[in-house]
């Protein structure tokens, strides 16, 4: 049932409150966030993580839900990270988002780009790993969100600070770390047979790579044989992974 309310005004104390949530200390404090389209609105009910909507079409799709709230499109913009943004916003819960058990993992040294995360959380979703690491980046960043293009709502996302701690719990567990990076005892991609079970595959930063504290950390060192530079992270994932996937 829709909310009889509409609301038209940016001054609205509540769509304020919404609006804290472009801050990531907003997020965190409340646990919730916000998703903007269509596509992603549709992948945070099926995963029953939102609790409001908030929709500027003159026939709403969402008059199921309970908790939906009539809004000017002027709202929907001003609440949108997006330039052009869709006629209908999500606010979801954090707390809400169901894990699953580890066995699968890819972790993220110190990544920066919140579209590489993004990225690499769908590719983790296309390749059949169940959770993603993340050091020092928040993954409800608007620009996470869409790049995963929801598959963030459907693996374990893992926050920390301190990548090495969360690496030497997996390894006191029996799981086998593969770092990606070129180094004198790296072995070609080809040349490595990946487990298929408790594994964790560790990518690092855009620009300094993988930290020296992470890579003696690993049990194996992987690179890609390429005719040009370098890949980007993300496409360096997606080989890497299919690798893992298909072996």
């Amino acid at each position: 049932m829709t909310n009889s309310k509409y609301i038209s005004s940016t001054s609205n104390e509540h769509i304020k409150n919404l609006k804290k949530l472009h801050s990531k200390k907003y997020r965190d404090l409340t646990n919730q966030f916000l998703v903007s389209g269509e596509h992603l609105v549709q992948e945070a009910l099926k995963k029953g993580i939102v609790v409001e909507i908030l929709d500027s079409s003159k026939e709403s799709k969402y008059y199921f839900f309970n908790n939906t709230y009539k809004v000017s499109h002027h709202i929907i913009e001003y609440l949108s990270e997006t330039i052009t943004p869709q006629s209908v916003i999500a606010l979801c819960d954090k707390t809400l988002l169901k894990n699953t058990r580890l066995n699968k993992v890819i972790a993220l040294n110190n990544l920066q780009d919140p579209g590489n995360v993004g990225t690499i959380i769908r590719l983790a979703k296309s390749f059949d790993f169940d959770t993603v690491i993340i050091e020092n980046l928040d993954p409800f960043n608007d620009k996470v969100i869409r790049s995963s293009k929801g598959a963030l709502f459907d693996i374990n996302i893992i926050t920390t600070k301190n990548l090495k701690q969360y690496l030497e719990n997996l390894k006191s567990k029996n799981f086998k770390i593969y770092a990606t990076l070129l180094d004198k005892d790296s072995k070609a991609l080809n040349e490595v047979n990946f487990l298929k079970d408790n594994i964790v595959i560790v990518f690092g930063n855009e620009g300094s790579g993988i930290y020296q504290n992470i890579i003696e950390l690993t049990d194996e060192k992987v690179y890609i044989p390429i005719s040009f530079e370098s890949l980007n992270v993300a496409c360096c994932a997606s080989i890497i992974l299919n690798k893992v996937r298909n072996g």
